[in-house]
C-alpha cells in the first residue's frame, strides 16, 4: 500500500484497490461529540468485509488530536479549516458544500461516483451539510440520532432546524428511541424507513470503559458547569451572576467547576460579573478537551448544570442529575429520568441542586441503560447491509 501523505486535505495513501468489492460509505464528522458518537461505527466498518469507511472531518470545531489518535482512528480527509467557523454559519455552509464538490472531485482518488453512501449523525452545520450535498448527489443518506424535536426552532437554536430539515434529505433513520421513530413518522418519514437503535453515545461509553480510558479526576461531588447555546448568548451574565452567589444557599457540594467555554462574547460577561474576585467555592476553568478525562469528571459529578445536549446524555448514563438551562430539550426522556428543565433563576436552581443530593444519593455507581446497551453501531452495521442486500451467514438483527 502507498505511503500516507496528505495532500489538499486527502489522504493519497487511499488505495483504490482494496475499495473494489466493497461499498464506500462517507461518514462525515466535525465537532467532538460527533466524532465520538461514530468512532465505534467507524471500527466495525472498517474492520468489515462489506464496506470502505472513509471518515471525513469537516473541521467545524478546532478537535484534539489526542482525542482520534487515543481512540485509533485518522481522518481520510479533512477540509481547510475557516476563521469564522463557529460563528458564520453561512460562511461554514457554503464552504463545506463547495469543499465536498473538491475533495470528490474527477480528479480525486475517489470520486462521488464511487461513493455509495453518507453517514451524518445529530444537528449540527456538518451533518445538514453533509446531507445536503448527499441529496443533491443522489447519494443515499443515513442519519445517526434522528428523530429528536423540541418544535421550536429557536431552541435549540440552529440545531433544531437543521435536524428537522436532515430528514427530509434521509434515506434510512436511525432513532435513539421510540418517541424519535413517532415523530419522525408523525412528519410523513415512512416507517419502514426508521429503526429504533439507542443511542451510539452508549457504545462510546461503554468502549471507553471496556478499554480503561476513562480519566477520574481526585475530585469528587462538585457541581459541574457549562454555558454556551447560541439562544443562551443573552443569558451568560445572568448565569454567571448565579454561579458566583449559589454556592451561599446550598451545602452538601465540594464546590463549582465551571468549564469556560472559548467564546469572547461568554468570557468576557463572566469576566464583567466577576470582576476578579470569584466566589471562593467557583473555580474557573478551561475546556476539557480530552473526552476521556471529561467523561470522569462528569461520572465523578454531583451534579451537573448544562445547556449542552452531550452532557444531558452522558449524566443520564452516569445518573448524575443534570439542571438542563434551556427552556426546552429534544431529549424529553432524559426528563423521567435524572434531569429537569432549569430557568436562569437562581431559587429554582438552587432548590434543584438541593433535590439532587438525595438523587444522587440513591443511584451513585448505577449505570442507566436508556440509550441501549452499547450495540447502537452493530445494529446500524446490519442494516446497512440489509439496505444494500448483503448476505452474510450471521446477521445481528
Amino acid at each position: 500500500m502507498a505511503e500516507n501523505i496528505n495532500v489538499g486535505g486527502i489522504n493519497v495513501g487511499l488505495n483504490p484497490e482494496e475499495m473494489k468489492g466493497k461499498k464506500v460509505i462517507v461518514i462525515i464528522f466535525g465537532t467532538r461529540p460527533e466524532i465520538i458518537k461514530l468512532f465505534v461505527l467507524y471500527r466495525i466498518l472498517k474492520k468489515s468485509d462489506e464496506f470502505y469507511p472513509l471518515l471525513y472531518n469537516t473541521a467545524q470545531q478546532k478537535i484534539s488530536g489526542d482525542i482520534l489518535t487515543k481512540i485509533g482512528i485518522h481522518p481520510d480527509i479533512t477540509a481547510a479549516e475557516k476563521p469564522n467557523r463557529s460563528s458564520d454559519l453561512n460562511e461554514l455552509i457554503a464552504h463545506l458544500l463547495t469543499d465536498f464538490n473538491e475533495k470528490f472531485g474527477e480528479n480525486s482518488p475517489v470520486t462521488k461516483k464511487n461513493l455509495h453512501g453518507i453517514i451524518v449523525q445529530g444537528d449540527t452545520a456538518s451533518a445538514f451539510s453533509g446531507a445536503l450535498w448527499g441529496f443533491l448527489n443522489q447519494i443515499p443518506v443515513f442519519h445517526a440520532e434522528a428523530g429528536l424535536r423540541t418544535y421550536d426552532k429557536l431552541n435549540p437554536f440552529p440545531e433544531e432546524f437543521m435536524r428537522e430539515a436532515v430528514a427530509r434529505m434521509t434515506t434510512l433513520h436511525f432513532a435513539p428511541k421510540g418517541i424519535n421513530r413517532d415523530n419522525l413518522i408523525r412528519e410523513g418519514i415512512k416507517p419502514e424507513n426508521v429503526f429504533v437503535i439507542g443511542n451510539t453515545i452508549n457504545d462510546a461509553i461503554f468502549t471507553l470503559i471496556k478499554e480503561k480510558k476513562i480519566k477520574e479526576p481526585a475530585e469528587k461531588n462538585y457541581i459541574l458547569s457549562t454555558f454556551h447555546r447560541r439562544e443562551n448568548w443573552g443569558y451568560v451574565s445572568d448565569y454567571a451572576r448565579v454561579l458566583n452567589t449559589v454556592m451561599n444557599d446550598v451545602s452538601g457540594y465540594s464546590e463549582i467547576l465551571h468549564l469556560m467555554h472559548p467564546n469572547p462574547l461568554i468570557q468576557r460577561s463572566f469576566d464583567e460579573v466577576m470582576a476578579g474576585n470569584p466566589h471562593e467555592k467557583l473555580k474557573i476553568m478551561s475546556p476539557i478537551h480530552d473526552y476521556f478525562e471529561m467523561l470522569g469528571y462528569v461520572k465523578n459529578a454531583g451534579c451537573i448544570l448544562t445547556d449542552s445536549g452531550g452532557l444531558q446524555e452522558e449524566s443520564l448514563f452516569f445518573n448524575v442529575p443534570c439542571g438542563v438551562l434551556r427552556k426546552t430539550t429534544e431529549r424529553p426522556e432524559v426528563l423521567k429520568k435524572n434531569a429537569k428543565l432549569l430557568p436562569i433563576d437562581k431559587p429554582e436552581i438552587t432548590s434543584f441542586l438541593t433535590e439532587a443530593i438525595d438523587y444522587r444519593k440513591v443511584h451513585q455507581s448505577k449505570y442507566n441503560y436508556t440509550y441501549g446497551f452499547g450495540d447502537s453501531s452493530y445494529l446500524i452495521y446490519e442494516l446497512l447491509k440489509k439496505f444494500y442486500g448483503i448476505q452474510t451467514e450471521f446477521s445481528y438483527l
